[in-house]
C-alpha cells in the first residue's frame, strides 16, 4: 500500500475512513485510474463496506495525498 500522507491521515481521521477501507479501494478499484491535469492520479475503489472511495496518489503511486467519500 502506498504510504499515507499527513493530510490523508488527518482526512482519514475526519471522515471516519480506515486503513482497510484504503486498502480495499486499491484493491478493488471501480474503472482505470484516471491522470489529473496536475500529474496526480485518481482511484475510485470500493471500501471495505462496499462504498465507493476516491483516492488521489502522487504521479508516482508511492503516496496517498488526500481521500475522500465522493458523495459527501
Amino acid at each position: 500500500m502506498p504510504r499515507l500522507s499527513k493530510h490523508a491521515r488527518d482526512q482519514m481521521a475526519a471522515r471516519k475512513i480506515t486503513e482497510a477501507d484504503v486498502r480495499s479501494a486499491l484493491n478493488r478499484r471501480s474503472g482505470q485510474p484516471r491522470v489529473a491535469n496536475n500529474g496526480k492520479i485518481v482511484v475510485l475503489g470500493y471500501a471495505s463496506r462496499g462504498r465507493i472511495l476516491k483516492l488521489v496518489l502522487t504521479p508516482d503511486q508511492e503516496e496517498i495525498i488526500t481521500l475522500a467519500w465522493p458523495d459527501e
